[in-house]
């Protein structure tokens, strides 16, 4: 698995710690004064290749009136995702649409390519913080500054979030979502 020295997980965790918290400071006495303890349970983002898909589905009821041209016992289904990829220095690349993964990785890909501030069609740059296991995202869209508030859930094998070997905090839910008109 991985190396049991204390000065390399003591480097880990200022390295991912350091960047990511607001208030910049470790608290490794509240794991037993292990570095490697607090690399195993303490909530953190994945970085750099760690991409996020938040997926929303709703069935919508149809609206029957005389210009109906939708099939009767048809499902009208809306799907649409949003996507977070996080980087260490506290920046994030979002986007919000209605395209699959397989069509928005690419995407980011060439989004990381060009570099910061570049503008794609619908994916953005923004920027985070963690402070414990809440996550604070703020992004500027064309349309709207967007602002979201989640949680870093520890994995659970009962809801089917568990990512076995890869750590115990891989998942986020949305709690908040706030939006206002750029300007």
């Amino acid at each position: 698995k991985f190396t049991r020295c204390e000065e390399l997980y003591k480097s880990l965790c200022q390295r991912i710690y350091l960047n990511q918290s607001k208030r910049k400071v470790l608290h490794v006495h509240k794991f037993g004064n292990s570095y490697r303890r607090m690399l195993e349970l303490r909530p953190r983002i994945r970085v750099g290749g760690g991409l996020y898909v938040l997926q929303y589905k709703e069935v919508k009821k149809i609206q029957r009136d005389m210009w109906t041209d939708i099939p009767v016992g048809a499902v009208l289904e809306s799907i649409y995702y949003r996507y977070l990829y996080f980087f260490e220095d506290g920046r994030v690349m979002y986007a919000l649409t209605h395209a699959h993964p397989m069509e928005m990785i690419p995407r980011f890909h060439n989004m990381i390519l060009r570099g910061y501030g570049s503008i794609d069609k619908w994916g953005v740059w923004g920027k985070y913080q963690i402070k414990k296991d809440i996550v604070r995202v703020w992004a500027t869209q064309q349309w709207h500054d967007v602002c979201f508030q989640m949680r870093v859930l520890p994995s659970n094998k009962v809801l089917n979030y568990d990512n076995g070997d890869r750590g115990v905090c891989t998942s986020m839910q949305l709690d908040k979502h706030m939006s206002s008109a750029s300007g």
